[in-house]
């Protein structure tokens, strides 16, 4: 990409009404169906929306985008997805990203699931309380050094500081440990994880019946890691088995989102070796110089901060 792309990118996650489809009773909240609906109509005034294949010809340099591009994009591949958004989009004739992540049936929740799970059911004291038990010596003090170490960036003084400095703890410094913790929790706690994994994650009839609605998907690796915190042969084996479980219903070349937004400098390299065109950030950002550090406005952030659209 020879010249700056300008487009603005907005990022979801769930989207959902609690004891629809989606939520399910789960009590895990996402943004609501009528605002993400009002926040479509806001976009639409300033904004003309385009498609991955639009953006993956101007990234080609084979068709620059219309004046004001907007791409939606949704990461994770929930069932929200399929329930409530491909249900808004298409009524609309308008087209969506959707980055998903390799869940075959096999696979279980990816540890940002579990996390979110066990907050909505046990709370945060009481999740944290839980963990700490289950922990072994060495472990507990690891923790410790975590917490002191992620409090300048999550500040514990208001709820979200909290809940974020407990999930940088447990998805880098602590990635390895608790899985299996999470994974007795929850089955103690919320049921069967690999049943709830089979109905919470889109499976292949769901994607199918979006690809052949105007959808489109990309890649979000396999289990969700940070990029910056695992080793260059982990991200290799996340990008691929990434570009293996996407090619089943994508044609290529592909796009892919950071796992929470994590970024290394290997990772442009290794994604273009295996079939990705461009990658998208969590970082705001509307004018566009590398292919694979495209940034995105959070869709939920923007709603609730009344901010406006560039």
């Amino acid at each position: 990409m020879k010249r700056p792309l300008d487009l603005t990118v907005m990022m979801y996650h769930y989207i959902r009404d609690p004891g629809d489809a989606a939520e399910e009773g789960s009590g895990i909240l996402g943004m609501s169906v009528k605002t993400f609906e009002a926040q479509l109509d806001e976009l639409a005034t300033r904004h003309t929306f385009v498609t991955w294949p639009d953006v993956r010809l101007a990234l080609q340099e084979e068709k620059p985008l219309c004046g004001s591009a907007c791409l939606l994009t949704f990461d994770d591949g929930v069932c929200d997805h399929y329930f409530n958004a491909f249900r808004i989009l298409r009524e609309r004739n308008l087209s969506g990203l959707f980055f998903v992540v390799d869940r075959r049936a096999q696979r279980g929740l990816i540890l940002a699931h579990k996390i979110h799970f066990l907050l909505a059911k046990l709370g945060l004291i009481a999740l944290h309380d839980a963990i700490w038990e289950k922990l072994n010596p060495a472990q507990r003090e690891q923790f410790v050094q975590a917490e002191q170490k992620y409090r300048l960036k999550y500040p514990p003084v208001s709820p979200d500081g909290r809940i974020n400095l407990l999930k940088a703890v447990l998805q880098r410094d602590l990635s390895g440990e608790p899985g299996p913790i999470l994974s007795d929790l929850f089955e103690d706690h919320i049921g069967s994880e690999s049943e709830i994994a089979r109905s919470y994650y889109l499976n292949l009839e769901q994607i199918h019946e979006m690809v052949a609605g105007g959808m489109h998907f990309g890649g979000h690796s396999r289990s969700h890691p940070w990029f910056d915190w695992i080793d260059a042969e982990a991200r290799t084996e996340e990008i691929k088995a990434s570009a293996d479980w996407v090619g089943q219903f994508e044609p290529g070349p592909w796009a892919f989102a950071y796992p929470y937004g994590g970024l290394s400098d290997d990772s442009p390299n290794l994604l273009k070796e295996h079939g990705f065109l461009g990658a998208f950030t969590t970082q705001t950002q509307l004018r566009h110089i590398n292919p694979y550090l495209i940034g995105r406005l959070d869709g939920e952030e923007v709603a609730q901060e009344g901010q406006g659209y560039a």
